[in-house]
């Protein structure tokens, strides 16, 4: 029987992801992405415009990942500052203009979760900013093998 994702708290989800991390399961992979994408979802539920839900999703998304990965619970301090200074949509296009990638750019699709990063958010919505980010961060992806979303 398949879990209804919405239903879970942040916590269960989280708890989720680490199983399925340890799971031998052939789809232990499958159910971290999806619990992963409805973490991604969930933490950018409060604002209502879709795409500064996502950077904040993607954030909320990468401090669960640097935990996976270094055992810390680590902020993005630097990102949140910069957006507190700067505001979401300058933020997202920084860093989809960034010479190389950023450590969350390559966490995250390390984890598989190359469609919450901000440069996916930066190419799935090329009317919100300017075109060489756009240009930019599509080049990212496909340069990592993950797959551009469609027009």
């Amino acid at each position: 029987m398949k879990k209804d994702l919405t239903t879970l708290t942040l916590k269960e989800l989280e708890i989720m992801m680490t199983n399925a991390r340890k799971s031998t399961s052939p789809n232990a992979t499958d159910v971290y992405r999806a619990a992963a994408v409805e973490l991604f979802r969930r933490h950018g539920s409060d604002y209502t415009d879709p795409v500064i839900a996502d950077c904040w999703g993607a954030l909320a998304l990468l401090d669960r990942c640097r935990y996976e990965k270094t055992g810390k619970r680590l902020k993005s301090q630097h990102s949140v500052n910069s957006i507190k200074r700067n505001g979401e949509i300058a933020f997202m296009t920084a860093c989809a203009r960034g010479k190389t990638e950023g450590t969350g750019f390559v966490v995250l699709v390390e984890a598989g979760l190359g469609q919450c990063t901000v440069e996916y958010i930066v190419a799935t919505n090329p009317d919100r900013f300017p075109p060489d980010a756009v240009s930019s961060a599509r080049s990212r992806l496909s340069d990592h093998g993950v797959p551009l979303p469609t027009a």
